[in-house]
């Protein structure tokens, strides 16, 4: 062999000896080095990202193919991240090479693998999925100087190949909610599981073997500001970022906490960095009742499941707050979003506004600290002064006949009858059989202010939780009559309702409001256009929802079938309704008073 054959080959050892100490050190650290076939990308150079001391190489989004992310720091400080959820800190993972971004959803699932999230057996037994969850990249990063000093968590999360999945990714609102897998899942502290309290109440004497699944106790059952944990929400539309701030998390609902998709709620406060949610969370669809425009701050909203409607259509509480809309009372501004939980699909959910004093500020222009809210005929809101009022209130319609009109006018004075009778007109028209003295809210302003027509000291209602309504579980069916359920029912609508049928110009006022609430906001050629958009958009998503969490039932293979026949069924119902409902109020005016 020749001299210079000799120094080739030696120094191709050499290369190959190097090559080898490069792979050994990267399989420590494999999410950082692309894999060949990978076909990584730089991201476009106009798409970095600034915070905290640190640059990325890319912003949050979402990418049509895989990229290696980079992430510099000031003054040389050392860079750690973590790519599961948690916080990362000085322990973290150090970085020392572009982190490779790509598609992960052939990957297995971590949080949807969770089943210990509601009571085994049954239709709230949680299966995980049958094929792995789509899938983003959070990536989670500080920075920690040479003093030590950590720099705030700053938190991205990127979507790659989502434009070849389903379109529904690309036609509703996607939000990223990231935080430590333990504040959900974690048996002591986690607020989405059973857990501790439940194990505790199973081993008790307080044990009821009798108790119904929704009603057993577990973490998620439990309320207040103990049981909120901080997480990270991003809220991206038409692929771009709309907002990224720190929040709160609770679980919402009360039977469906159980469900393995929950509800839940989301709080903006100080302490997280930011005490409003500062984004159009509904599009410009959600204006203000005085003043008009747009209702773009929020304290606080929910995620909502679909509630009782959460295995069936999914879309009944959504269209009857749309076709109430417009009426003397207030309704919650909804619409669909995707979520995503440390970067695992959590299925379809709907945005929707809390009925609670912010609610009251922002379309009312009532300073919130001046709004009582009773709800489920309980203090929701205000001095408990207010209340009392309320139960005076009660106890006086009670004892009252209000075919005397100096009666009725000082009912007027105190209630906004008009107001009530649209409330009352639409709550019975969609047949909401879970209202009457549990899902009903009214509210009042403590302070009068001059313009302001809602400042005027008289009591007015909220629309909120109707999807327990309109041919569920074939239960609650169009031929019901509903008034005389009301009339009967002891709550405290009914004693008003009642009450107040004796009056001659109540029972022309009710009987004209309902006509017209039939005849157009539920006209059929309404609801059926309404029914119809919907369907169309919620189908996929739907059934995706459905796979996710009840892959055994309604998911496989007829989830869109069952979509369909569901969504069949809310037509079915509303066809048939109207005939129904205004023979009932024939018998109900003509007879001039309920027995």
């Amino acid at each position: 062999m020749k001299a210079s054959q000799k120094r080739q080959l030696a120094a191709l050892l050499l290369c190959c000896t190097a090559l080898l100490s490069c792979a050994e050190q990267s399989s420590e650290t494999a999410e950082t080095v692309p894999p060949a076939e990978s076909a990584v990308t730089a991201p476009p150079a106009d798409n970095p990202y600034e915070a905290a001391g640190m640059r990325f190489s890319a912003k949050s989004g979402f990418y049509a193919g895989a990229f290696s992310l980079s992430i510099t720091a000031e003054n040389g400080a050392e860079i750690y991240y973590t790519l599961d959820g948690s916080e990362p800190t000085a322990q973290s993972t150090r970085y020392t090479a572009p982190i490779v971004v790509k598609d992960r959803s052939d990957e297995p699932d971590v949080l949807s693998a969770h089943t210990e999230i509601s009571p085994a057996g049954g239709d709230y037994t949680a299966y995980p999925p049958k094929s792995p969850s789509d899938k983003a990249t959070v990536v989670r990063a500080v920075s920690v100087d040479r003093n030590g000093t950590q720099s705030p968590v700053v938190t991205n999360t990127y979507f790659v190949g989502f434009d070849q999945k389903a379109a529904f990714y690309r036609e509703m609102k996607i939000l990223s909610l990231v935080t430590d897998e333990r504040n959900l899942f974690d048996p002591e502290t986690g607020i989405y599981v059973l857990g501790k309290v439940h194990e505790n109440w199973k081993n008790s004497a307080d044990r009821d073997p009798e108790t119904p699944e929704y009603f057993m106790p577990a973490n998620y059952t439990q309320k207040g500001r103990d049981w909120e944990r901080g997480a990270v929400l991003q809220i991206f539309e038409n692929g771009e970022e709309l907002l990224s701030q720190n929040a709160g998390i609770r679980i919402h609902g009360g039977a469906t906490r159980s469900y393995p998709q929950k509800s839940l709620n989301l709080y903006a406060r100080k302490v997280y960095g930011a005490s409003k949610f500062s984004c159009d969370l509904f599009s410009g669809a959600v204006t203000a009742e005085a003043g008009g425009g747009t209702v773009k701050n929020f304290d606080s909203f929910m995620l909502r499941n679909g509630g009782n409607d959460a295995q069936f259509s999914r879309i009944r509480d959504r269209l009857n707050q749309s076709l109430a809309a417009g009426r003397a009372f207030l309704t919650q501004g909804m619409t669909p979003c995707i979520l995503f939980i440390n970067g695992e699909f959590w299925g379809q959910y709907d945005i929707t506004e809390k009925a609670d004093a912010d609610f009251i500020e922002a379309h009312c222009g009532i300073p919130k600290e001046d709004v009582c809210i009773i709800k489920k005929e309980a203090l929701d809101a205000g001095p408990i002064e207010l209340f009392e009022v309320w139960e005076q209130l009660r106890d006086w319609i009670r004892q009252t006949d209000f075919s005397d009109d100096a009666a009725y006018d000082r009912l007027c004075a105190q209630i906004d009858m008009q107001s009530f009778a649209d409330y009352v007109s639409a709550e019975v028209y969609i047949n909401n059989a879970n209202w009457d003295s549990s899902n009903m809210a009214m509210w009042m302003s403590d302070a009068v202010q001059e313009g302001n027509p809602f400042a005027d000291g008289k009591w007015r209602f909220i629309m909120f939780d109707t999807d327990f309504s309109a041919g569920l579980y074939g239960t609650v069916r169009a031929s019901d009559n509903s008034f005389r359920k009301l009339t009967e029912s002891g709550c405290f609508l009914g004693d008003i309702f009642k009450a107040a049928l004796k009056n001659d110009r109540f029972r022309k006022q009710f009987s004209e409001t309902f006509t017209e609430i039939a005849s157009v906001n539920f006209a059929p050629e309404t609801v059926h256009a309404k029914i119809d958009a919907l369907e169309q958009a919620y189908r996929e998503p739907a059934a995706a929802t459905f796979q996710r969490f009840w892959s055994e039932w309604p998911g496989g293979p007829g989830a869109e079938k069952h979509f369909a026949e569901q969504v069949q069924s809310v037509r079915e119902f509303y066809d048939a309704r109207g005939a129904y409902m205004m023979q009932y109020l024939a018998e109900l005016t003509e007879a001039g008073s309920p027995n």
